[in-house]
């Protein structure tokens, strides 16, 4: 195969390739049939519900988790606005903003 795929690389014998690599796949399709699933067994169903039970607990523990998330992300963005919430600007405060935005502006749009 490796030669044939040389000839192919180099110019010829492409058709050995072609039939190699090309070959029909044939499948057994009746091993492959699926047989028949069985209906649920009786004793499954305690099982089952003892699993959904534990999902819906686990549900429940999780909406409680991100409900205290919220509460507390709220808690701490009112912390933070009151902390520092809008002041007013004064004019020493917005010359000096000023200054340093057009340092920066500066050093952003300097030729490299």
């Amino acid at each position: 195969m490796a030669d044939a795929a040389r000839r192919i690389r180099d110019g010829g014998g492409s058709d050995v390739v072609r039939r190699l690599i090309a070959r029909p796949i044939r499948l057994d399709v009746a091993r492959l049939a699926s047989s028949p699933v069985p209906p649920p067994a009786a004793d499954d169903a305690p099982e089952e519900d003892a699993d959904l039970a534990r999902l819906r607990a686990e549900m429940t523990v999780m909406k409680a988790v991100l409900e205290a998330e919220r509460r507390e992300t709220a808690k701490l963005r009112e912390t933070v606005h009151r902390v520092a919430g809008p002041e007013p600007v004064g004019d020493e405060a917005r010359a000096v903003r000023d200054r340093w935005a057009t340092l920066v502006d500066g050093l952003l749009n300097a030729p490299r």
